[in-house]
């Protein structure tokens, strides 16, 4: 847990203020994602960062029961999110996702909303794959270029995706 709670206490310093001059990102390095916007990169960037900033702060203190996190958060997120489906829905939705070509199944997965237990379980400090590293709006005031520390590639990166998604974003690309 000492681990996690020092890369939580690091991502919310950069979410707050920027790398530290010098500061070098651990495991392999960054990984830059391309963030468009189409309504305008200011309010999709601060929804993202205010969103992870409230995520760390209470995770720095204790990680609550799913069900206490809605009050917690904001409502565009809350409202956002898709609502838990049943084990049988689930089934039905995987049976069908089978039933597709491999092109069909990676857009299906990019188009799916997020219910908020299952964005939480991949924010819970022990399981999550990338931290901020830092982002900025580019000149044309409709992208944003994001970059995320990460362990290990590749990684799962559908929780930034949704991050983005439900903040008003209407794609989220790995820049290559």
């Amino acid at each position: 847990m000492a681990g996690d709670v020092s890369r939580l206490e690091a991502e919310l310093q950069r979410l707050q203020s920027g790398p530290r001059l010098g500061e070098k990102p651990s495991g392999v390095g960054t990984v830059r994602f391309v963030a468009r916007c189409p309504l305008g990169s200011t309010d999709v960037l601060a929804r993202a960062t205010s969103l992870l900033k409230t995520i760390d702060k209470i995770a720095l203190t204790d990680w609550p029961a799913d069900e206490q996190w809605a009050s917690k958060l904001p409502e565009w997120f809350t409202s956002a999110c898709a609502s838990p489906i049943t084990q049988e829905q689930a089934e039905r939705w995987l049976a069908w996702w089978k039933g597709l070509r491999a092109n069909e199944q990676a857009r299906a997965e990019i188009e799916k909303d997020w219910s908020l237990e299952s964005w939480l379980y991949w924010m819970q400090p022990g399981n999550r794959q990338w931290f901020w590293w830092d982002a900025k709006a580019l000149d044309d005031c409709d992208h944003i270029l994001v970059a995320v520390e990460v362990e290990a590639w590749p990684f799962p990166w559908g929780s930034l995706r949704w991050l983005f998604k439900a903040a008003g974003a209407s794609a989220l690309e790995a820049d290559e």
